[in-house]
């Protein structure tokens, strides 16, 4: 059963600041249709890649954002928890590796998070599990690692399109 995202100022965030979607599509690629349901809550469910090029946009720090944008997002228990692994993982497996020298058991992480064992099984062993900016934020707070330190290092390689894609793709989105 697909777990409920929790709710996001993300609408808010982008008026507040006044950064419009077709902005947004023109940096980042993300379609205005997403974007407008992103905005409007009807997505709720964030994800953390797109958040990123959304902080490049914006031209804030991506921990300042998470921590605006979810508000009222804590973790569910504070008790922590380590063990060793040698196993494959992916991105962000190898992270929490890398940063902890030994990986918070996934238990753990699941208690402190809410985050239910199986996805973040998912998350840290499968390449094609698609990580949520809630997730990844509350996965920073479980692991006490600095807010958006896990977004800058997952997601540095993602750039903003080039000016010149960028006046292309607003002259084709205002002509839709």
């Amino acid at each position: 059963m697909k777990e409920k995202a929790p709710e996001n100022s993300l609408g808010i965030y982008l008026t507040n600041r006044k950064i419009g979607n077709i902005e947004i599509y023109a940096k980042t690629s993300i379609p205005t249709s997403d974007l407008s349901r992103l905005r409007s809550g009807k997505i709720s469910s964030i994800p953390a890649n797109k958040l990123y090029l959304i902080s490049l946009v914006s031209e804030e720090p991506i921990g300042k954002i998470v921590e605006i944008i979810y508000p009222n997002l804590n973790l569910v228990s504070n008790r922590t928890s380590q063990q060793k692994s040698k196993e494959k993982f992916t991105k962000l497996g190898s992270l929490l590796i890398s940063v902890h020298n030994e990986v918070n058991s996934l238990n753990s992480i699941s208690f402190k998070t809410g985050i239910k064992l199986p996805r973040l099984k998912d998350l840290i062993k499968k390449e094609s599990a698609v990580i949520l900016a809630h997730e990844l934020y509350l996965i920073e707070l479980a692991t006490e690692a600095k807010v958006g330190s896990y977004f800058e290092r997952l997601f540095s390689g993602l750039q903003l399109n080039s000016s010149k894609m960028q006046e292309k793709l607003k002259i084709e989105e205002r002509n839709r």
